[in-house]
């Protein structure tokens, strides 16, 4: 999956009419000569052009060629929808048949709890939060279902999920990431555990009698933590829409126990910034937590705010990850296994099935990682 950590750039020039369809606001396409390609490139990156699409009443002098391009990203969406609800609602009722315990969430979750119509909100796979005690049970499921596990590094101290594919009778492929904890990454991981999301739990009967989902406070912060600790503060716009569209419906009691649940689990600062760049684009009142938390909650120090500074991330962030596994054992695993992926994990990688070609392998994806690393900090 891509990390999106630099989606595309909005042509200056058409950032504030993007920003009106957005808002639901009359939104005027400026005089001259703009850059159209990029500015839809943009938009498909950014995942939105469904979503703007149902708001072309809205748009003024919008060229032709981008409101077609629009609708038929839309009509593309809309064409999909029904073959994946039909694929998760049959998955769905075989997890419940079978006692496992599943909730939906992020952006499949979404889009059946929280936008108008499904399609609205795009997204390349379906998230599934399980019980890690169930874990082994729900992976043969998905495997006797015929659906193909995905091979990972090995990494299991910041690997908490898997991919699973099948293609459908009409060749729609369905992919599901399957995670046992919010976030691979240490610092996150338990910030929301599996036993406390499925006590607050709540049905999604739009995809199944049997579906469930977590509530908006959970998913607002689920989806604050996401945008920051698997894709490193990213702006991407669907993103910041989930999270302008949970804030926007929830009552000020559940605003209220958001702000104390992001406090007790320390991450206040990562829910400001994303909460910020949600009314950035989207509109909506001022972040304001201090209606809700003291200035010594304010202050408290959190380790997941070293995930907000791009360019010191790499450095802190592993630092972060490492000191949270809590253990020199475990640290030492972890950086070998981030070095030394297994050999399965490379073969894929790099398509080779030659155990001499291995060395030479191992050795280019370390060139590589440390020639990346001189370019970001450069």
């Amino acid at each position: 999956m891509a990390d999106f950590i630099n989606v595309i750039p909005i042509p200056d020039a058409l950032v504030a009419p993007l920003r009106s369809l957005l808002r639901g606001e009359e939104s005027v396409w400026p005089e001259g000569e703009h850059d159209e390609a990029r500015f839809l490139t943009a938009v498909g990156e950014h995942s939105v052009a469904p979503l703007l699409h149902s708001r072309m009443s809205l748009a003024r002098h919008w060229p032709d060629r981008v409101r077609a391009a629009l609708r038929i990203e839309a009509v593309r969406a809309a064409v999909v929808e029904p073959f994946r609800l039909a694929d998760l609602h049959a998955l769905i009722e075989a997890f419940a048949a079978n006692g496992i315990d599943v909730l939906i969430v992020k952006g499949s979750a979404l889009a059946y709890s929280l936008y108008p119509s499904p399609e609205l909100r795009p997204r390349g796979d379906t998230d599934l939060f399980i019980d890690d005690a169930q874990r082994q049970a729900a992976l043969d499921l998905l495997n006797e279902l015929g659906y193909a596990e995905q091979i990972t590094s090995g990494d299991e101290l910041a690997m908490r999920q898997v991919t699973f594919l099948r293609a459908d009778a009409r060749g729609f492929e369905h992919a599901y990431d399957v995670h046992w904890a919010i976030a691979n990454t240490p610092v996150f991981a338990e910030v929301l555990r599996f036993e406390e999301l499925r006590e607050r739990a709540v049905p999604l009967p739009r995809v199944s009698p049997a579906a469930r989902t977590i509530s908006d406070v959970d998913a607002l912060l689920y989806a604050c933590i996401h945008r920051v600790a698997h894709h490193h503060d990213s702006d991407r716009l669907i993103w910041l829409a989930d999270i302008a569209l949970l804030r926007a419906r929830m009552s000020p009691d559940e605003h209220s126990r958001f702000w104390r649940l992001a406090a007790e689990r320390r991450v206040v600062g990562v829910c400001i910034r994303s909460l910020e760049r949600a009314a950035e684009w989207f509109g909506g009142p001022g972040v304001a937590p201090g209606d809700y938390l003291d200035a010594a909650t304010l202050a408290q120090p959190e380790r997941t705010r070293k995930f907000l500074n791009r360019r010191r991330r790499l450095a802190a962030v592993l630092a972060a990850d490492l000191a949270a596994l809590g253990g020199w054992r475990a640290r030492a695993q972890r950086l070998r296994q981030l070095a030394f992926p297994s050999a399965a994990f490379m073969r894929a990688q790099f398509g080779t099935r030659s155990p001499i070609a291995l060395p030479w392998l191992y050795a280019y994806r370390m060139a590589r990682g440390v020639a990346r690393l001189f370019r970001r900090l450069s």
